[in-house]
């Protein structure tokens, strides 16, 4: 992702810090500068990202409408010294990062890329944790527990004495797991379990 693609909306109740923020921004890609949350309107962007000035109702105001389960946006935070006891709590209500922004000419540009980057991997993450969860979810529970034991490496054998079933039905319920996970194999199967985190 390339810092021209986004659209920053700068929330900032300080008229001077939003707009030299916004202007700086603006050199490198699109900025709107707003005083609160409020004056969002709707978000018509396609790679929107939230600049917010570290003010707790702010940044909770704007957390509120820009996460959603269907399409998180990025939420940064900024202050002239961030505190780490304050970054923690911020990343913990749901933004993506802090970054340090004090001087009306000194360029974040670098730091907010880096945030961003580090939130589209996540994003990524999180999209490949949650497919997997729902694949997961149309196994019975007993190939749920031939795939944890699988997973575990246990041998067909030993499935079956620990369910008190034929390895014969192990193999049958390992079968019937790999073909509803859409997955080549017992691996990848257990791939997807990981990327679940079953």
């Amino acid at each position: 992702m390339e810092i021209a693609e986004v659209t920053f909306y700068i929330i900032d109740p300080d008229m001077q810090r939003r707009n030299a923020l916004a202007r700086l921004l603006s050199t490198k890609g699109r900025s709107v500068p707003l005083d609160n949350v409020s004056e969002l309107g709707s978000v018509t962007a396609t790679s929107p990202c939230f600049l917010v000035h570290d003010d707790n109702d702010q940044v909770m105001a704007t957390l509120g409408e820009a996460i959603t389960p269907s399409n998180p946006v990025p939420v940064l935070v900024y202050t002239a010294q961030p505190d780490l006891e304050r970054v923690y709590e911020v990343t913990d209500m749901g933004a993506s990062g802090c970054f340090t922004y004090d001087v009306p000419n000194a360029d974040p540009s670098e730091q907010i890329m880096r945030l961003l980057t580090r939130d589209a991997r996540m994003q990524r993450v999180r999209r490949r944790r949650q497919t997997a969860a729902r694949k997961l979810q149309i196994l019975t529970r007993r190939e749920h527990e031939v795939l944890t034991a699988v997973s575990r490496g246990e041998s067909n054998k030993a499935i079956a004495r620990d369910m008190c079933i034929s390895p014969r039905t192990v193999e049958v319920h390992r079968r019937s797991m790999i073909a509803k996970l859409d997955v080549p194999c017992s691996i990848s199967a257990v791939r997807v379990a990981l990327e679940a985190e079953l």
